[in-house]
């Protein structure tokens, strides 16, 4: 006589994942983890390092197709890192467009909340414009003076396209 089948069970109950799952969600999450992760391993500075790479890999890459922008000016230039931003879910607005620079504000991170706290993550943005802009132009500095990564109320970054000592920034060259 088998015991186990005389006892009374409940039905099992349904399981299913968090109706907030999505993809979207997912990699946010992922790469929010992944980054933290590297950030206390490393440092915030090797991590920016990390992330870096994978920027101007990406600024570099099919995705950003900066071979069309070859001799833009900024304000075309400004319009497609706009529209660049827009397609992963930034909310970027072009602030001011100078014949040497582009500033933009952005008030929703491509990353979500999961940007909160890594300011590794800003190296993204600093990469792929940064690439992106000397590639169409043959040289770009890029600054992120304000960050929602780092906790202030929205992004500030300008990309500027030609040299000045006195800039703060990331170097880029074609």
């Amino acid at each position: 006589m088998n015991k186990l089948a005389d006892i009374p069970t409940k039905p099992a109950p349904q399981l299913a994942p968090s109706a907030d799952l999505n993809r979207e969600a997912f990699f946010n999450q992922m790469i929010g983890t992944l980054c933290g992760t590297i950030e206390d391993v490393v440092g915030v500075e090797d991590a920016e390092a990390f992330i870096g790479i994978v920027g101007r890999q990406i600024g570099n890459s099919d995705l950003a197709r900066a071979e069309t922008l070859c001799g833009a000016s900024s304000a075309q230039l400004a319009d497609y890192l706009q529209q660049f931003k827009a397609q992963i879910g930034g909310e970027f607005v072009v602030e001011d467009v100078a014949e040497d620079s582009v500033t933009f504000t952005n008030c929703r991170c491509p990353f979500g909340a999961e940007a909160g706290g890594r300011p590794s993550l800003c190296m993204m943005t600093t990469n792929v414009f940064g690439r992106i802009a000397a590639n169409a132009t043959g040289y770009a500095r890029v600054h992120v003076k304000e960050s929602l990564a780092k906790g202030d109320n929205r992004c500030l970054v300008t990309v500027n396209l030609s040299r000045s000592e006195a800039e703060d920034g990331q170097e880029f060259f074609a």
